[in-house]
């Protein structure tokens, strides 16, 4: 079970962790990287490059962390912020541990698959975005210990817009522009 799902933590959690700025911490490790590649180590063992979806809906970079990783970021840390860093990553590292452990492998992937079948039918019948019924597919997955690709759900950058909502956009300016004359 525990050779199926690699736990990791974005890079975004680490800095809240060690209490560096996210893009700080990611020109750390941009700086390991070339280090790494001068010595001809596996960086994938320590971070994987990603981004996430920022509160704004733009995507950012960030890094997956392995365990490894952390251990290597506690490594450079010291004194008080060293220790109280190696202290969260450890427990965070078991507590995800411990909720892999809890999950039961299925016996039966067809049933999974028929359920995620008739809910992004659903989902789609419902007029939910693509990307939203891989999401679903992907959290279904997770539950049942099936480990997808990190990239599975691609969130679109850009959304459709519909001529409702330029008719709408329109008339309000007219409004406005009325009100200030």
């Amino acid at each position: 079970m525990n050779n199926l799902v690699k736990t990791t933590i974005t890079s975004v959690e680490v800095a809240q962790m060690v209490g560096k700025e996210h893009k700080e911490l990611l020109r750390d490790i941009r700086r390991y990287s070339e280090q790494f590649n001068e010595s001809n180590l596996a960086l994938v063992e320590f971070f994987k490059e990603n981004t996430y979806i920022d509160g704004k809906g733009e995507s950012r970079p960030c890094f997956m962390v392995t365990k490894k990783g952390c251990e290597f970021i506690a490594h450079k840390l010291t004194g008080q912020k060293g220790t109280e860093f190696t202290a969260q990553y450890i427990n965070r590292f078991h507590e995800m541990e411990n909720q892999i452990q809890q999950i039961p492998l299925t016996d039966n992937p067809g049933k999974v698959a028929n359920l995620i079948n008739v809910l992004a039918k659903r989902m789609d019948h419902q007029g939910s975005e693509p990307y939203k019924s891989a999401e679903m597919a992907k959290l279904i997955c997770l539950q049942y210990g099936i480990q997808l690709p990190e990239d599975f759900v691609k969130v679109p950058k850009y959304n459709q817009m519909e001529l409702s909502d330029f008719i709408g956009e329109e008339s309000n300016m007219h409004k406005n522009l009325k009100e200030a004359h």
